[in-house]
């Protein structure tokens, strides 16, 4: 009996040992690796204003909110609500070539290749945090139910990034 009493007290003290050097150090650890991720990434917020037929009076109607996760100076991915009702959320993917030029791509959720959109856009800071984003997209893939046309679509974007 005293040697399973003994037994269990060693593996009580070992646990408690490991606990706390080994996993309070990794714990701290992965804490500050997490924080200083987040510390050296921004965020943003966009909004495209599609240029084509504009109307002040439904300029509701024809923008598009979205948030961005930029991993550092050359790649952001984020998601976009279209203005349409009948359209679904859009993902995105930015490479930015240099400070201002960025080539972009973007598709919903299902049928990711029969909605592909690729183009390049522009931007640059208007006021501090604020950035001016004209864009240019067009589908990858023709339609054919209107003479193989790829709807090409030229939008101003905002964008502010935290």
């Amino acid at each position: 009996m005293k040697d399973v009493l003994s037994f269990s007290h060693i593996c009580k003290k070992l646990i408690k040992f490991i606990y706390q050097k080994i996993m309070k150090k990794t714990l701290l650890t992965l804490a500050i690796a997490f924080s200083s991720l987040m510390a050296s990434a921004q965020f943003m917020v966009v909004a495209d204003v599609d240029l084509e037929d504009f109307d002040t009076d439904s300029i509701s109607e024809r923008v598009d909110f979205g948030v961005g996760y930029m991993f550092n100076d050359t790649w952001t991915v984020g998601a976009v609500m279209p203005a349409g009702d009948d359209e679904e959320f859009r993902v995105f993917a930015r490479y930015y070539w240099n400070e201002s030029i960025y080539l972009t791509a973007n598709t919903t959720a299902e049928d990711f290749s029969d909605n592909l959109r690729v183009g390049a856009g522009y931007s640059f800071a208007a006021y501090g945090s604020l950035f001016v984003e004209p864009n240019f997209t067009f589908n990858v893939t023709a339609d054919e139910a209107n003479d193989d046309e790829r709807y090409a679509k030229f939008k101003l974007g905002l964008a502010y990034r935290f």
